[in-house]
């Protein structure tokens, strides 16, 4: 079986599910450039290739700690492979996760997975987790700590301006003898807000990277040919651990959904 895997989003003929430049919408409603925006995109892009490339050495590291320890001989074309291999598997792994955590099958895909046998319930797996592999990658994980930033910048930056408008306003009515103090108090206040204002730009641009990327995908996932195959791995997936023995965990809510619902007029006859 074969996955629909869904294009990158530049396929000519194609158009894609959201607009090409996303960011700018997003950028506007936070008040963030749109290029700042692009930027924390891919510098979170970057923070993702770069923990991929450390749990890359890391896995290299451990598996030669262990040829040396058994005492084979360290050939570095197929350690390099097999840490490759080690790093691809948990990927695999999270991404089943992902579709384990996020798309819950309908009916009718439950109902086809308990017909296939392992072998096409492995197939609609591989090919779901393929389809999430060529995404944008999530940057969900990032979210709560841009909002909580950008609203304590936000927060700083209003009392700021609070302050400099009482400020202002008492420096209008004071006397000769109290201007020199406000002014100075203002000229401090006017500055401490300009650079609260540059750090929340930053925030701002930071979280509608978060927002932009979760849109992008949300746009991809609701493909229909991308969301019934989705849908179809995620029933086989959870078809699997319940013939694995999780102890139904795994297909508690997939159960219901054959359950033979009363009609109008036997509504409740079953009640004790």
């Amino acid at each position: 079986m074969t996955a629909p895997t869904p294009p990158a989003p530049g396929t000519a003929g194609l158009p894609s599910p959201v607009p090409q430049r996303p960011h700018v919408t997003e950028a506007a409603r936070l008040g963030a450039d749109p290029d700042a925006v692009q930027a924390c995109l891919d510098e979170f892009d970057a923070v993702l290739a770069r923990r991929a490339q450390r749990r890359l050495a890391e896995a290299r590291g451990l598996l030669g700690e262990l040829a040396a320890r058994d005492g084979e001989p360290l050939d570095p074309v197929l350690l390099e492979a097999e840490a490759e291999r080690v790093c691809e598997q948990e990927d695999q792994e999270r991404l089943a996760a992902e579709l384990r955590r996020w798309v819950t099958p309908d009916a009718a895909a439950v109902r086809q997975a308990r017909a296939h046998r392992d072998a096409a319930l492995e197939r609609c797996c591989q090919a779901a987790v393929e389809v999430l592999a060529i995404l944008p990658r999530s940057l969900a994980e990032f979210e709560p700590g841009a909002k909580r930033r950008h609203a304590a910048e936000r927060a700083v930056r209003d009392g700021l301006a609070r302050r400099e408008a009482e400020v202002t306003r008492l420096l209008e009515a004071a006397a000769w003898w109290r201007r020199r103090g406000l002014r100075r108090e203002l000229a401090g206040l006017h500055r401490d807000r300009l650079a609260a204002e540059q750090r929340l730009r930053v925030a701002a641009a930071s979280l509608a990277a978060v927002r932009v990327r979760q849109a992008q995908r949300a746009g991809w996932l609701v493909r229909p040919d991308v969301a019934e195959m989705l849908a179809k791995g995620a029933a086989a997936l959870r078809e699997l651990a319940a013939r694995a023995g999780d102890g139904g965990a795994a297909t508690a809510e997939l159960a219901a959904v054959d359950r033979l619902r009363p009609g109008p007029g036997r509504a409740g006859s079953g009640a004790s």
